[in-house]
């Protein structure tokens, strides 16, 4: 399966390039934001009161859909991103009154980090969902994450066909979008995938409830870690460490271990967002220029983001 995804892909790419080819050049994007690297270990529990988040920069995920440049008038939610040698953090905080969270039931993830999925959308039910979509710089191949109060998960990796690929009008292509929803995001070693959710407190001090309407909620907090291998991140950032001495080794030592990942610099175009089953604009984002439409097709227009060392 893994082989045949690949093969897609690199299929997409060069249908792509021909494609773009006698397109007019685009306008150049917005100055990246600072992304700051950690400077110690975090451990995974929800909570943003941890120093990485109160230096990172704050995203808001207000922008309307289909309403360009257009917030909220209140918060949906709000959302930050950090790193290290291992992983990209992501931290977010919702402000949603009812929270409904419904798992899909099923499990996925490598031997030992298996996560039961969260539905998206189920006729008769608002469902919150909060999403990231994620890419390495190329708008074509990225990874789209979903996540709920409930701390289920979905990732899926997502392909983008030019009309004239013929796979973009076969089974395997929805509206020109190729869901590979059986890949999902690898561990690397002892640096796993981990998320968590802490529910914030109501006005009477108890912790908010999921998929209870009889109660007024206030949202929640949640963390979660991607092992940058999981990414997909350019190979020539990797390092390698002695496997019996973890001292740094050329990569054609025998006895190797993958060490530390070099992410200084690298660009990463992350779109945040929130489904709101309960409101009237269900969608909102982080980007205040994308035009509206499948998330998918406007990579163009998502929020860039350079990985420093600190502020």
């Amino acid at each position: 399966m893994r082989r045949t995804i690949c093969v897609l892909a690199a299929l997409a790419g060069l249908f792509l390039a021909a494609a773009r080819a006698g397109e007019p050049a685009k306008p150049e994007p917005s100055k990246p934001a600072p992304v700051f690297r950690l400077t110690g270990a975090i451990t995974i529990d929800g909570k943003l009161d941890k120093p990485c988040w109160k230096q990172a920069q704050q995203v808001r995920v207000d922008y309307i859909f289909g309403k360009i440049g257009e917030l909220s008038a209140e918060p949906r939610a709000v959302a930050k991103y950090a790193w290290d040698e291992h992983y990209l953090y992501i931290g977010y905080e919702t402000f949603d009154r009812n929270l409904v969270a419904i798992g899909t039931g099923e499990k996925q993830g490598p031997p030992g980090n298996r996560r039961e999925g969260c539905e998206i959308s189920v006729e008769g039910k608002k469902v919150d969902v909060v999403e990231f979509f994620i890419s390495l710089g190329d708008e074509s191949f990225f990874w789209e994450i979903h996540h709920n109060a409930a701390n289920q998960l979905n990732d899926i990796w997502c392909t983008i066909l030019p009309r004239d690929h013929p796979v973009y009008s076969s089974t395997m292509s929805t509206w020109g979008i190729h869901f590979a929803h059986q890949e999902y995001l690898q561990d690397e070693g002892a640096y796993t995938l981990a998320m968590a959710v802490q529910l914030k407190p109501k006005a009477d001090g108890k912790p908010s409830t999921v998929n209870d309407d009889s109660d007024v909620d206030t949202g929640y907090t949640a963390e979660i870690r991607i092992p940058w291998a999981a990414l997909g991140v350019p190979r020539d950032r990797q390092t390698w460490l002695d496997a019996d001495t973890g001292q740094p080794v050329n990569q054609n030592t025998k006895k190797r271990a993958p060490g530390p990942w070099k992410m200084e610099g690298l660009v990463l175009p992350i779109l945040a967002v929130v489904q709101d089953g309960d409101s009237k604009d269900r969608y909102h984002h982080s980007s205040p220029t994308f035009k509206g439409g499948w998330f998918h097709m406007g990579a163009a227009e998502w929020p860039r983001y350079v990985l420093t060392n600190g502020p």
